[in-house]
């Protein structure tokens, strides 16, 4: 009986020095699968070669998957690491037996290797409503239309509800010599109000840019310190059915030369979207909406008046989300790799799309852009037309068409199965002096599941 009564004992100390732990222990996360499926994707005048003609499909299969491990209390202290591991394409080569970034589908998949994605921790600073994340992280703001990134850094925040203050730094490079620490950062603050029928929000943003690992590489003449700054103002009204949205963001700041005779360049490029949407009825969506970004003017050779994103800004690859299935990048319901075009500077379209759910679990979105160009200049004496791939010798206003629909099956809670149909109808900016550019069209899918 004393043998039963000790393992019971030893049982119920186990469990009780467990449960806390399992307790404040958490972990999510999220599998993707993308499949693509387009024809005449580099419209017959990009890039095309001997081994990659026009009249060829481009086929693709992707997979990525992100895992989550949290320990501790959101509400005082937490430490979060994230993982990531991607396929850019089933079957993919590589060349040594270990695999980073983008090469989890490769044949033997058992030598792979995972990324950290995230690894930071969290607190609340105590009887303050300030918080305080410093680790590697996300850093998030402008929607769309400014940064979306994993970096290095601190974010600050203050909660007065209905307001919430950020300030932020990211650190995007060291030169590792710690003497001359010169290093490349960004500095911000961020201000955000949320009411029932309307929201604000404004940011500024200053990359302080003392690295000097970059100038080794370039030519004297080349040589430059960028010193960028973005300054933003946006938010929504939702009256009845209706809801309105808009933002606006500046670029500003200068580039300096380092050596030679090279003339400095100020940032004097801006962006902005407004979109209304109406509920027709339950289920049922009409919207419209706008986006304008400057181009650059190649007359203007001491300005650069295109819109400039931070340094490799994912907020491009949702720039697309829930609008295109073909020219931008829709990584939300499509995934990643269809685009065409990535960045959308010196661009403007027009939007209207109608979406409707007949039941819960499907959903349609049919949408019609028409995209311009904002670029200017003339040939010979710079980018005179904004897309990758469009014709150098000639300046050319009209980028294209494109119609699509976007079909959404939620097969189960947290499962959905996305399927878009595109059709671009190539502008001139395409041509070439010999032949007018081809139409394209896509079927291209995403299956997600998040946990």
């Amino acid at each position: 009986m004393k043998k039963y009564l000790v393992l019971i004992g030893a049982a119920i100390l186990v469990m009780a020095l467990v449960s806390p732990s399992m307790a404040q222990f958490t972990s999510w996360g999220h599998m993707e699968f993308q499949t693509v499926w387009e024809t005449k994707r580099d419209l017959g005048t990009i890039g095309v070669t001997t081994t990659n003609s026009a009249k060829e499909n481009w086929k693709q299969i992707a997979e990525r998957f992100r895992f989550y491990l949290q320990y501790g209390d959101p509400k005082t202290v937490r430490a979060v690491i994230g993982f990531e591991a991607d396929s850019t394409n089933w079957g993919e080569v590589r060349s040594s037996g270990t695999v980073t970034g983008g090469k989890m589908g490769a044949y033997t998949t058992d030598t792979t290797q995972l990324e950290i994605k995230h690894a930071y921790l969290d607190f609340v600073v105590p009887n303050t409503p300030i918080s305080a994340s410093i680790g590697l992280q996300w850093f998030g703001y402008g929607g769309r239309l400014f940064q979306s990134i994993d970096a290095p850094g601190v974010i600050v925040s203050a909660n007065f509800a209905p307001h919430k203050l950020q300030a932020f730094w990211w650190r995007e490079n060291d030169d590792e010599n710690k003497y001359t620490y010169s290093v490349n950062d960004t500095y911000g603050l961020n201000w955000d109000m949320v009411q029932k029928t309307w929201n604000l929000n404004a940011f500024f943003a200053y990359k302080n840019d003392r690295y000097t690992g970059q100038l080794a590489t370039l030519a004297a003449a080349a040589r430059y310190i960028d010193n960028p700054w973005w300054g933003g103002v946006g938010g929504g009204f939702r009256p009845g059915n209706w809801n309105f949205s808009g933002q606006f963001v500046y670029n500003g700041g200068k580039r300096d030369y380092e050596l030679g005779t090279t003339q400095d360049k100020d940032f004097q490029g801006w962006i902005a979207e407004a979109s209304a949407r109406y509920q027709l009825g339950p289920g049922m969506f009409l919207g419209l909406e706008g986006f304008y970004s400057t181009g650059n003017d190649t007359s203007k050779t001491d300005k650069f008046n295109i819109y400039t994103y931070p340094t490799s800004s994912e907020a491009r690859s949702v720039f697309g989300n829930d609008r295109t299935v073909f020219y931008f990048m829709n990584a939300s319901h499509i995934g990643y790799y269809h685009q065409i075009q990535l960045d959308p500077a010196g661009m403007w379209y027009g939007r209207a799309n109608f979406e409707y759910s007949p039941v819960a679990w499907v959903r349609f979105n049919l949408n019609y852009m028409y995209l311009g160009d904002t670029s200017k200049g003339t040939p010979g004496t710079g980018t005179i037309n904004s897309p990758v791939g469009a014709r150098t010798d000639k300046d050319c206003d009209y980028i294209g068409q494109e119609i699509n629909l976007i079909t959404t099956f939620n097969i189960y809670k947290n499962f959905v199965y996305n399927v878009g149909v595109g059709y671009f109808i190539a502008g001139d900016v395409y041509d070439t002096a010999t032949k007018s550019a081809d139409n394209a069209w896509g079927v291209n899918t995403k299956m997600n599941y998040a946990f």
